[in-house]
């Protein structure tokens, strides 16, 4: 079915939907008082994030939207990385699979790169999730769950004034529940996917509360150990243009304990990822058949306690301790692998686990182990100003994304980890001010200031001014973020037939300079916002820069002549962008929601240009939802569409050309998707039921690997597939 048929199938779905509801709004005219939106309740809901301290949405110094556990529902989201493909700036696709990612995620323009999604802060209560070694490789946003929350914050724009190195292109805090509460839900679906849940939390005595989150999910979509000897020995890809299927086989674990008694809080998270994916290719051009298995396990233990010493003045503590690390077999395989043997001194022929295979391209490594301590006086200095300062202490221990490939062996003994283990400290220290000049005109300034022991000290500041008129909230912010140089970035040292990587302790910080205006306005049922910003890029770091040396090296015995590269701080740049979002209830009955995202930007390389269009960014990005309740009932369609993504290939003139636009671009068109979620609700004593189709009219499109400008093909995205599922609620 070609874009036009589908655009004409899709519009057709819609107008039917979209007259449904006329039909519902008449006849619901009369209760239109019941369902009007009021604009002192959305802005009065209560965030925590941008801020680092609960204040009323309206005030935050930042872009802010609230996903409530209601629009969770409603929408049919079964995880983090299925709620983001619906926010604005947000553009994710599903990922080849190594390290885990679970997706690429590309937020207003920053995208992301080799050091996995890095570029985007996530925090589970304020407690911080991401790894601290600046890897980005923690984020399988499929393995973490949402049917625990309160409420899901989305920060766009730099917040390092108030959380320090990393939080660059915006922050994800989800919220969990306050109240007492206890469920259980089961989900089973395509390729045998199936999820399993449980949360629980209570007040055990006075004062003293304790929860449990459980989360599972597995799916057998593929292994590449199980792929047939034929698919393993093919020289052609599968059908053109030279793709296949994306199979993403997963056994996630999540769970979440906590303690909590009047001040003192104890929490404890860990969750692991297992994975193993796969995407054909042609050994006969540049990239031969491509596997990966790993297995990443994440713990973190966090201890924090909050006082009032005064009327006016709260302190808060906490000390964090966390660690994110590959299973050592963790590996990144030819195909051929699979298979490989050995021949013991007798002749015989010895089987090798193939995440142990000599002839392995690399056997991934990676490890943080951090120690986080801080603490926060929060001061309420008069009626009109508020004072949020803090001071944080960092200690990190990392092994960078590093690997013992053409014939090493794999990183598992303490002492091949502490030969590639690097130290780093940062201490911070911010102060943020806010002051009411009138109930209706607020003003914000603040700054923080980074020591480490690593690359050059920064200064971040931010201000803003929000005013409250009638029915209309603006903003205006500038603010400033810095993302730290990876470990990899920084000590990744990789030596091959065709290049040697060097190491770059010498690194500075990424800069983000943003500046953006938020408009709101409510009137009757209908709830209007918009956004722009422009932000300022310095310092980028761009990974295995050709330095214009070139050296000898020897792998085993033989010698090769290579290119010596370098990760550099060597772009700048700037990103512009423009979001526009309605929602409009109809009725009861009826509501609908649109979401427009415009990106534009570059980035200035030496001797050439790169526009954000022309480097896997879709300018132009549409979500439109409609939501039809009745009585038990809830039926939740869904479109996106985003524009075509494309990217020059150093591949014009080898066999992959074939692959290319008549300009030499790798061109990955992007379809209309719909998605439909049916809920039922109170079904009887607390159960409820869901069936949620995603991508309804089986769209075929593809998505790019990180190194698609290389020739790596591309990878075909997720087809029909449908969920269902019960949950039963206490």
């Amino acid at each position: 079915m070609n874009l036009k048929k589908k655009l004409k199938s899709a519009l057709i779905f819609l107008s039917f939907l979209l007259f449904t509801s006329l039909l519902f709004a008449q006849e619901e005219q009369s209760a239109e008082e019941l369902f009007k939106l009021s604009l002192e309740e959305l802005m009065r809901v209560k965030i925590v994030t941008p801020g680092k301290d609960e204040q009323e949405a309206w005030q935050a110094s930042s872009k802010t939207i609230v996903v409530s556990e209601t629009m969770i529902k409603k929408g049919g989201y079964l995880d983090l990385l299925d709620l983001l493909k619906s926010a604005p700036y947000f553009q994710v696709q599903s990922e080849h699979g190594h390290w885990t990612k679970g997706a690429i995620v590309n937020l207003a323009g920053f995208r992301s790169g080799d050091a996995g999604n890095n570029k985007v802060l996530l925090l589970i209560d304020s407690i911080k999730i991401s790894d601290d070694g600046g890897e980005g490789l923690y984020m399988g946003l499929n393995s973490i769950p949402i049917n625990f929350v309160k409420q899901i914050e989305i920060v766009y724009g730099p917040n390092s004034t108030m959380y320090g190195r990393d939080a660059y292109a915006g922050m994800i805090n989800i919220i969990t529940k306050t109240e007492d509460f206890a469920g259980a839900g089961y989900t089973y679906g395509s390729f045998n996917s199936q999820r399993i849940y449980g949360n629980i939390k209570r007040e055990i005595a006075e004062g003293f509360n304790g929860h449990l989150y459980f989360n599972s999910y597995k799916s057998d979509e593929q292994n590449p150990l199980d792929k047939s000897i034929t698919y393993k020995t093919r020289h052609v890809f599968p059908h053109s243009p030279y793709t296949e299927r994306f199979y993403r086989a997963q056994n996630n674990l999540f769970f979440d304990v906590g303690l909590s008694y009047k001040g003192l809080s104890l929490n404890f998270i860990r969750y692991d990822m297992e994975g193993s994916e796969t995407y054909g290719s042609n050994p006969d051009l540049y990239v031969t058949e491509y596997s990966t298995q790993s297995h990443q396990i994440n713990s973190i233990l966090s201890l924090s306690y909050s006082t009032k010493l005064t009327d006016k003045l709260d302190l808060e503590s906490y000390y964090t301790f966390k660690k994110n690390e590959f299973d050592p077999k963790s590996a990144n395989l030819y195909t051929d692998d699979l298979n490989r043997v050995n021949i013991d001194t007798a002749g015989s022929i010895i089987s090798i686990d193939p995440l142990y295979a000599y002839g392995g391209r690399k056997y991934y490594y990676f490890r943080t182990i951090s120690h986080k301590a801080g603490i926060k006086p929060i001061w309420q200095i008069s009626d009109k100003l508020r004072n949020v300062s803090g001071i944080d202490f960092n200690f990190i221990n990392g092994i960078p994304v590093i690997s013992e490939g053409k014939g090493g062996k794999p990183i598992t003994t303490d002492e091949q980890r502490k030969k590639f283990e690097h130290k780093l400290n940062t201490i911070g220290v911010y102060s943020e001010f806010s002051y009411k000049l009138n109930e209706n005109l607020l003003a914000t300034v603040g700054g923080r200031f980074d020591i480490n022991s690593k690359y050059p000290n920064t200064f971040m500041p931010r201000s803003a001014v929000i005013g409250k008129f009638d029915d209309h909230i603006v903003k205006v912010m500038l603010s400033k973020g810095y993302l730290a140089p990876s470990i990899t970035q920084s000590y990744f040292e990789s030596i091959t037939t065709f290049s040697w990587i060097k190491p770059n302790e010498n690194l500075r910080a990424e800069k983000n300079t943003s500046i953006s205006a938020d408009w709101s306005f409510i009137f009757g049922r209908t709830h209007l916002s918009a956004n722009a910003f422009y932000s300022k890029l310095d310092d980028a770091i761009i990974e295995s820069v050709q330095s214009g040396d070139s050296s000898y090296v020897f792998i085993k015995a033989d010698s090769f002549y290579v290119p010596i590269l370098q990760s550099k701080n060597i772009s700048s740049g700037y990103r512009t962008g423009f979001s526009f979002s309605m929602y409009h209830s109809f009725s009861e009955l009826l509501s609908c929601n649109l979401n427009y995202s415009y990106l534009s930007g570059q980035d200035n390389l030496p001797g050439k240009t790169i526009k954000i269009e022309d480097n896997l960014i879709s300018t132009h990005s549409l979500n439109v939802g409609i939501n039809l309740s009745y009585k038990h009932f809830n039926l939740y369609s869904e479109l996106h569409y985003s524009s075509d993504r494309r990217i020059k290939s150093e591949h014009s003139k080898t066999a992959y050309s074939s692959l290319l636009n008549p300009e030499g671009y790798l061109v990955f068109e992007m379809p209309l998707l719909v998605n439909l979620t049916l809920r039922v609700s109170n079904i009887g004593n607390g159960l409820n039921a869901f069936i949620k189709v995603a991508n309804v009219f089986n769209s075929e499109y593809y998505g790019q690997t990180i190194n698609a400008g290389w020739g790596s093909p591309k990878v075909l995205q997720d087809m029909r597939r449908i969920f269902a599922g019960i949950e039963y609620e206490m």
